[in-house]
């Protein structure tokens, strides 16, 4: 009987051996530490939790310092209920390690010296006498969190596709450059002809942790202007192709085109000229927020995003045009020149709230992060045109009057046209980085932003006109009441990022 109680205890202590082990890997595999450094400690332990500070955690190391350089054997850990001793053997003093310092009269007892350090049990109760020379262990201390962050990305976005009524059209030469012709064709402008191209910027996140729960930031970017242009090169005489600015004639009422270049299309004396058109976008966002801690577990937070938003999105459109009169079989005279020029400003100004959420998954360096949020609140669109025509006679400027193609008249002094529309602004985030050193990650991820609500120049153009007076000073243009339109933007692509907490 007595031997099966001595095999029960047996086995009532491995169980308890193994449940404590199996304990400790869990404990181990639920922590929040990202990765282990050879020779540094690891700085990314959760708070509280208890590390060793410049220490070389590498194996041969680990095993030189608390066992000596010389290779020693493990003592064996004595069974609870054999008979193999009464006690755990006490391993031998460390010996020569990297911490080894040698003992004198600076000796104190406790830390041997060194308040760094902690003396090793077998030292005794002081550094003298005849422990003679002694290794330390190192001192535990508590690893604090970073508190603070900041991540700079450079942004490699597209935005979307903008779309205008065809500025500048043209033909095989003696064609006429119009819309309802066969062979027209557009060199500016056009159903989403304009942008869509890449362009680059750059983006700042930093803030700080007021508490576990609670951080503050900011976070700004910027993208280059994206721009559309094209351009005859200097004077062409129309001799290859012929080139125009197209418009609708409401003496017609039709389609029609005011001449740029041309030779030898009917009805009409030749011309020679240059033009110029251009389209920019440029769009910046300003952000500051606050961050409260929702959900969190084993290498993974989720948090409450709220604050404040600012975004500006400026569209430009400009025209120009010279049309020199080179035959006078009709009408006018040679020389006769014809300046026309068009410049239409919109901008877009956000201000309002947003809330979303941002979540992280952490597995050794690795780590993936979503941001999902909407902005509300008012956009402020600001619409400025203007159009000017200058008619030159014999070399002499001899009038010029307000509207263009484009633009009638000049609007850069009025407010009337300027309106606030609620919006909205979706966003989404997705980013993937690798923590390559402490406290320094490389990331690289995607980016999507939608507005819903945005005045374009190009979907407020009005060339609809009476065309008889556009090249006959000083008649008055007259044009149909044309309505604003409103549309959507959006703007996405790939970030690429370093992430450094601190």
């Amino acid at each position: 009987m007595e031997t099966k109680k001595t095999t029960k205890w047996k086995l009532l202590a491995l169980a308890a051996m193994l449940s404590a082990g199996s304990a400790s890997a869990a404990d181990q595999g639920n922590s929040n530490i990202n990765q282990y450094y050879t020779g540094a400690a690891p700085v990314t332990a959760e708070e509280g939790e208890i590390v060793y500070d410049d220490v070389d955690y590498s194996a041969d190391n680990m095993a030189a310092s608390f066992y000596g350089d010389e290779a020693q054997s493990l003592q064996p850990v004595a069974f609870v209920g054999d008979h193999q001793g009464s006690s755990v053997p006490t391993p031998a003093p460390m010996m020569n390690d990297p911490y080894a310092m040698s003992t004198g009269s600076g000796c104190s007892t406790g830390d041997c010296g060194n308040s760094s350090y902690e003396m090793a049990s077998s030292c005794g109760s002081a550094c003298g006498g005849s422990c003679g020379e002694c290794s330390k262990r190192p001192r535990r201390k508590m690893l604090q969190k970073t508190d603070m962050w900041m991540t700079a990305e450079a942004l490699l976005w597209f935005t979307q596709a903008r779309s205008t009524t065809p500025l500048i059209t043209q033909n095989a030469a003696g064609a006429a450059p119009e819309r309802d012709i066969a062979g027209t064709t557009s060199v500016f402008g056009g159903d989403e002809a304009i942008g869509g191209d890449l362009s680059a910027g750059f983006r700042l996140d930093f803030g700080k942790n007021l508490s576990d729960d609670f951080g503050v930031g900011g976070r700004f970017w910027w993208l280059s202007e994206s721009s559309e242009d094209a351009s005859s090169g200097g004077i062409v005489d129309g001799t290859a192709n012929s080139f125009g600015r197209p418009f609708y004639d409401t003496n017609i009422p039709s389609e029609n085109s005011i001449l740029i270049a041309n030779t030898g299309v009917a009805g009409s004396d030749d011309f020679e000229g240059s033009f110029t058109a251009e389209s920019s976008l440029d769009i910046y966002a300003a952000e500051a927020y606050a961050r409260m801690k929702m959900l969190s577990g084993s290498g993974f937070r989720t948090d409450l995003i709220g604050g404040f938003s600012h975004f500006g999105i400026d569209d430009t459109l400009s025209v120009n045009s010279t049309s020199i009169q080179t035959t006078a079989a009709i009408g006018g005279l040679i020389g006769d020149q014809t300046d026309i020029s068009d410049l239409i400003e919109t901008e877009n100004r956000f201000f309002g709230g947003q809330i979303g959420f941002e979540s992280q998954i952490n597995r050794g360096k690795w780590s993936f992060k979503t941001l999902t949020k909407v902005h509300l609140g008012n956009m402020e669109q600001i619409y400025r045109g203007s159009g000017v025509r200058t008619f030159t006679t014999g070399g002499v400027p001899t009038d010029s009057t307000n509207g263009g193609v484009l633009a009638m008249g000049d609007t850069f002094n009025t407010t009337a046209l300027d309106e606030d529309k609620f919006t909205f602004a979706p966003e989404a985030n997705v980013k993937l980085a690798y923590q390559f050193r402490p406290n320094v990650s490389m990331s690289v991820g995607y980016s999507f932003i939608y507005w819903d609500d945005v005045l374009l120049a190009g979907d407020n153009i009005n060339n609809v006109y009476n065309g008889d007076a556009i090249t006959t000073p000083p008649a008055a243009l007259a044009q149909p009441a044309s309505e604003r339109k409103d549309s959507s933007l959006y703007t996405h692509g790939i970030d690429l990022g370093c992430v450094i907490d601190f």
